[in-house]
């Protein structure tokens, strides 16, 4: 009979416990970056390192509670600290100026914002039922909690929004969308990546297809953009069709909102609306698990969508077998710069 011997595990060292503690406080720094970034702090600095008393003056606050806060994201490289309680900038704090290349700003105020710490706290619940902890929480599926409450929706959209404009240039080096007449972008949010591609390849036009309500707010965005004339807006529901009549389907981080069974649902629209389109192609922006134990955002991410929606990130066997199901066939992926990947799938003949 086989034996298993047990394996002697290392006692922990001093690192262990300073990462161990790491860890389990992260939840203060995220929870500090908040106000911060709320309160455009780093935006003050943009001229140069100002007393706290001068940051607390400008931004309404108390200068101790202020000053504690800045202090402790001080100490991990967010901001400066000089004598006097004088704070300034870093490359990191510039990413929470509004406006400016590159920022994440609108990003770090979704993922703060306390929508997440509530949820995230009945991560107990998803692990020991399998099911989203929002709807523990709220009552509802995600996306009704979200859009049910105006300033969450609000900082969703933006971080939508924010998310596109960092992938855009990823994607647009990574894939030739050249030969692509009509491309839709589904649940294309305010249309920011959609409009990207235009810029780069002026003969394209574009159909942008969300909900009525995002649409709404899309068309503004567009014109803004001076996109109008050659990108138009429909609404309506994936889940229960996909208009025709485009040549690619773009999808970015939209098939990772859910599990197997719904996934098939949308594919199976897209592949309806790509019906009798010789060279149509069906184009996802999303994660691949890396499958081995290596840091990778998708597996973080892979926790929102457990907690959130109730879906997942997924690894290469599991794109192909779910795109195997649905028709599909996967004909390219192309890794982008970012840490997701651009699968091209085309309809199965």
């Amino acid at each position: 009979m086989a034996t298993t011997e047990a394996i002697p595990v290392q006692r922990p060292q001093a690192q262990d416990f300073e990462r161990m503690m790491q860890l389990s406080t992260g939840l203060v720094f995220t929870a500090a970056l908040q106000p911060i970034a709320r309160m455009k702090i780093a935006d003050l600095l943009a001229s140069g390192p100002l007393p706290v008393s001068q940051l607390a003056a400008q931004s309404a606050t108390n200068p101790d509670a202020l000053y504690r806060v800045m202090r402790l994201l001080a100490s991990v490289g967010v901001f400066t600290e000089s004598p006097g309680k004088v704070f300034g900038l870093t490359p990191m704090s510039e990413l929470l100026r509004e406006g400016v290349p590159g920022s994440l700003r609108d990003m770090i105020l979704w993922i703060t914002n306390p929508f997440h710490f509530q949820v995230h706290g009945e991560m107990g619940h998803s692990v020991r039922t399998g099911q989203p902890a929002v709807e523990k929480v709220y009552g509802k599926p995600a996306f009704e909690a979200i859009f049910g409450n105006p300033e969450v929706a609000y900082d969703f959209n933006m971080a939508m929004t924010c998310f596109s404009r960092r992938i855009a240039p990823a994607v647009l080096e990574a894939y030739d969308f050249s030969g692509i007449g009509t491309l839709m972008d589904v649940a294309g949010g305010h249309g920011a990546i959609l409009c990207e591609i235009l810029s780069r390849y002026p003969n394209m036009k574009g159909i942008l297809f969300d909900m009525p309500n995002v649409v709404e707010e899309a068309n503004c965005h567009i014109c803004s953009l001076k996109m109008d004339q050659r990108c138009q807006t429909i609404s309506g529901d994936f889940f229960e069709q996909i208009p025709p009549g485009a040549d690619a389907y773009y999808m970015q981080h939209i098939i990772h909102d859910w599990n197997d069974e719904r996934c098939l649902k949308i594919l199976a629209n897209c592949r309806q609306a790509l019906e009798g389109r010789a060279n149509g192609r069906l184009l996802i922006a999303d994660s691949v698990v890396p499958e081995n134990s290596d840091p990778h955002p998708s597996k973080w991410l892979d926790l929102e969508m457990l907690l959130m929606p109730g879906g997942r990130e997924r690894t290469r066997p599991e794109w192909e077998a779910l795109f195997a199901k649905a028709g599909f066939e996967i004909t390219g992926m192309f890794p982008l710069k970012t840490a997701e990947t651009l699968i091209e799938a085309r309809v199965r003949p």
